[in-house]
């Protein structure tokens, strides 16, 4: 087996990452900084670059004066041949090093603009962060990157601003196809969500891979006339590309394959739904192992007591229902925003379906080709009977959009919150957060059905 040697970066960026447009001629720039040899006490590693960086900022009011932002830059390259364990105790201990120095010798550099790199050159390793960086999330990211290139991988990419108590930053991976299992149950081991990509295997989770979800992608992959197979769990279903058309007994055959599949595909046991397309036309639908699931509702939001169950109560009408937006949030790269109907009325009333939402921007028109699905293939609507002055809350689901090139962003909701009623459009602004919502022409969303919310 030959040896596969790639540049890799690792990213460390204490404070706000963000992007940068030089203007030549206007002052900003960059000049490299004069550093003690302190660093070189740290065993491990092999050069230490930095570089103070300028950028003028002009007034954008008129009057207002031209500010300056100043930042360094740090490149720091580590030996190639450490373990993890010594990646991550090298990179923490020089970042510690170097902070208070360059806080001393660049005094005008903000911390929050402030970055810093680590390149292992054996590996591919990119790893960007946003606010005050965590040390230990430093050396922990450097750990499993190490870990992740013994157990196959050819690059590692994640950003350290993703990072939560309760949730590690996601690791993007590429890997030969070969080594794509393993590498999937090392992240598991070392608690290392990941996306991975090898060859024509394709596998994104927000979650902890699931080796035997990657095996089966990877297996679907190798099927004959298959061009790709991908998954993006636990929600979406194995997508199986075809070199075929409509009617062709390729897609027949990649369908009975999966049905006849008896890997455990979901870890938990949870049915797999699965889609068969043709390059040139043609699909096939089903679950991998045969079994669909049976029907599930959505659950409670929130952990208080369950409401009243009373099969006598009316069902909701919209005069009854007072519809607000109830925020959203963000995490390594999906978004989620809340929709609340609160029940108005002088009794409890039934609420029994799913709210219809457009997304629209901030001329009101509505975004273009937006693809609304189940949020679980097997989920219905529960009859959820609301208290008066209790709300019921719907979650809507998706993946973060760019809006690098300033496109028309969702500003506000119209919502039917009751089959046949009269939408009802509401913003999607709330005190002391974003005013809008990455959702794009040509978005994938899921709408869960009414459920019980919190209060409030």
């Amino acid at each position: 087996m030959g040896v596969v040697i790639v540049g890799v970066v690792l990213l460390v960026v204490i404070g706000c990452v963000v992007a940068m447009v030089w203007a030549r001629g206007d002052g900003s720039g960059s000049s490299t900084l004069e550093l003690s040899d302190e660093w070189r006490s740290v065993s491990g590693v092999r050069d230490v670059v930095a570089a103070e960086e300028s950028l003028r900022i002009p007034g954008e009011d008129f009057g207002e004066q031209d500010r300056w932002e100043h930042s360094v830059r740090v490149e720091v390259t580590l030996e190639d041949d450490l373990s993890g364990p010594e990646a991550a105790e090298a990179g923490t201990e020089v970042l510690g090093l170097l902070g208070p120095e360059i806080a001393r010798i660049a005094p005008e550099a903000a911390a929050d603009w402030s970055r810093a790199s680590f390149a292992i050159t054996s590996t591919g390793i990119q790893i960007g962060s946003g606010g005050l960086v965590p040390i230990d999330a430093v050396g922990d990211a450097l750990d499993d990157a190490v870990a992740l290139r013994e157990a196959g991988a050819t690059s590692v990419s994640l950003s350290v601003a993703e990072e939560r108590a309760d949730h590690p930053a996601k690791a993007d991976v590429r890997a030969s196809k070969d080594a794509l299992v393993a590498v999937a149950t090392v992240a598991r081991s070392s608690q290392r969500p990941v996306d991975l990509l090898g060859g024509e295997a394709w596998y994104r989770s927000n979650e902890l891979p699931d080796p035997a979800a990657v095996r089966l992608v990877v297996n679907a992959s190798e099927r004959p006339s298959v061009t790709s197979a991908q998954l993006s769990a636990p929600f979406e279903p194995l997508i199986v590309l075809v070199d075929a058309a409509e009617g062709d007994r390729a897609i027949t055959d990649v369908s009975r394959w999966l049905i006849a599949y008896d890997g455990d595909p979901g870890g938990s046991g949870k049915p797999l739904p699965f889609s068969v397309e043709g390059t040139r036309g043609g699909k096939a639908e089903g679950w991998v192992g045969g079994e669909p699931p049976p029907s599930v509702t959505m659950p409670s939001f929130g952990s208080g007591e369950p409401w009243p169950v009373d099969p006598g109560a009316p069902s909701c009408r919209m005069p009854d229902l007072e519809v607000t937006f109830g925020g959203h949030d963000a995490a390594a790269g999906s978004r989620q925003a809340w929709i609340r109907a609160r029940n108005a009325g002088a009794q409890a009333c039934a609420i029994e379906s799913v709210p219809a939402v457009e997304f629209l921007d901030a001329a009101g028109a509505a975004q273009a080709g937006v693809t609304i699905e189940p949020y679980e293939p097997s989920m219905v609507p529960a009859r959820v009977v609301v208290p008066a002055g209790e709300s019921a809350m719907a979650v809507i689901d998706w993946q973060a959009m760019s809006t690098a090139n300033d496109p028309d962003v969702t500003t506000a909701l119209r919502v039917t919150a009751l089959p046949g009623s009269k939408p009802v459009t509401i913003q999607v602004s709330r005190p002391s957060a974003p005013s809008d919502l990455d959702i794009l022409d040509g978005a994938e969303v899921r709408i869960s059905p009414w459920a019980q919310g919190t209060p409030g």
